[in-house]
């Protein structure tokens, strides 16, 4: 496979990205943020909805893993 090629590999882009890309992202960082400017309730609350979500797939969890050990058992 020629370099040509792997720039051009759709699986090689989304895995490393794209290089083009890369470089540019390194020139332009945007604007850099303070930490004192962090808004803490935001990422309170986004914390507060991730536990959440969490808690609501936990049944779902809890009903795949029996499937998921009887796979792995019968390997």
């Amino acid at each position: 496979m020629g370099k040509e090629n792997y720039r051009d590999d759709r699986f090689s882009r989304m895995m490393f990205g794209d290089r083009r890309g890369s470089l540019q992202g390194n020139r332009d960082n945007g604007p850099q943020l303070n930490p004192s400017s962090l808004d803490i309730e935001s990422i309170i609350e986004n914390v507060s909805k991730l536990r959440e979500s969490s808690q609501n797939l936990k049944p779902i969890f809890e009903m795949v893993y029996p499937f998921v050990q009887g796979f792995l058992k019968k390997k």
